[in-house]
């Protein structure tokens, strides 16, 4: 018979079309519980791996990280371990634990290394300021076409490097505190706007998978695989008609479960509905469909 459970939203789920449970605003034990013959194995797999584990794979954080890296991965125990251990021996080479606990003593994202550079040519949020979405998960905005992608392609690669680690380690620190306070597995809802593209800037989207590239190099890891699952919906709004030729360039860059989650609507009205459905309009920025018309990126 099919699983049923009440999400953290106050919705009742069960078995996507896919024929898995839907995962996200789910508790995290119901997901376990669906697959507890794996979960199981999995934990004997890694049971060697705890004892050096880091924060993230120790105490209270220790399932949530795990199911994401089962969800990401597609819950096959020898994938799971070895993207889960690969992400241990990330956080030891580059003390991203160190990272961790600066968060938890406060440090904002303005002032992490590469704040300045890439924000001073950035329209975008880490996450929505004036609330959260419907499902009382974060929100995170970026209007792309408005980046200075001249700017952003000078900025020097440790520099850039940095940022990408505090960035993404900001925002699983914020999904933490997320499941931390709901028991639930937490994703951001992310909402891009790409009003004013042209053709000309599909090279700067060249460029940007380029240096995707010798990141991987430089880091010894797929950063991406290091953070799975941040993501529990994707709006693409307001695309142009050429958004095929952007989205072959990136794809191979995104996490095919993350892909999966994209939503692509280039209608204005039918893309303000789009992000109403998962924003109230009172706290949405006026150019992503919503009736708030105050700052909205955090400084």
């Amino acid at each position: 018979g099919e699983e049923r459970f009440t999400s953290c939203a106050g919705e009742e789920g069960g078995q996507n079309g896919g024929g898995s449970v839907r995962t996200m605003n789910t508790p995290l034990q119901d997901i376990i519980s669906a697959h507890q013959d794996t979960w199981d194995a999995l934990l004997r797999e890694l049971a060697n791996d705890f004892p050096r584990s880091s924060v993230v794979g120790t105490g209270e954080l220790r399932d949530v990280w795990l199911v994401r890296f089962c969800i990401g991965f597609d819950w096959k125990v020898p994938n799971v371990a070895e993207k889960f251990r690969n992400m241990l021996a990330f956080r030891e080479r580059n003390k991203v634990d160190e990272i961790r606990k600066r968060y938890e003593s406060g440090m904002k994202p303005s002032e992490i290394p590469g704040y300045r550079e890439h924000h001073d040519a950035y329209m975008c949020t880490f996450h929505l300021h004036t609330g959260k979405a419907r499902d009382r998960s974060p929100v995170n905005l970026e209007q792309t076409c408005k980046f200075k992608f001249a700017a952003l392609a000078a900025i020097p690669e440790d520099v850039g490097d940095q940022y990408i680690m505090h960035n993404l380690e900001y925002h699983s620190f914020v999904l933490d505190q997320a499941y931390l306070e709901s028991k639930c597995l937490k994703g951001y809802v992310k909402m891009m706007d790409l009003t004013g593209a042209q053709m000309s800037q599909v090279s700067w989207v060249s460029k940007w998978a380029s240096n995707s590239k010798h990141r991987k190099v430089r880091l010894n890891v797929d950063i991406m695989e290091c953070y799975p699952e941040l993501f529990s919906k994707v709006f693409v709004i307001h695309s142009p008609m050429f958004f095929s030729v952007i989205w072959k360039i990136i794809k191979p860059f995104i996490p095919q479960r993350t892909c999966d989650k994209v939503k692509v609507e280039s209608s204005s009205s039918k893309a303000k509905a789009l992000c109403l459905d998962a924003v109230d309009a009172s706290i949405l920025p006026k150019d992503f469909g919503g009736d708030y018309s105050g700052e909205w990126m955090m400084k």
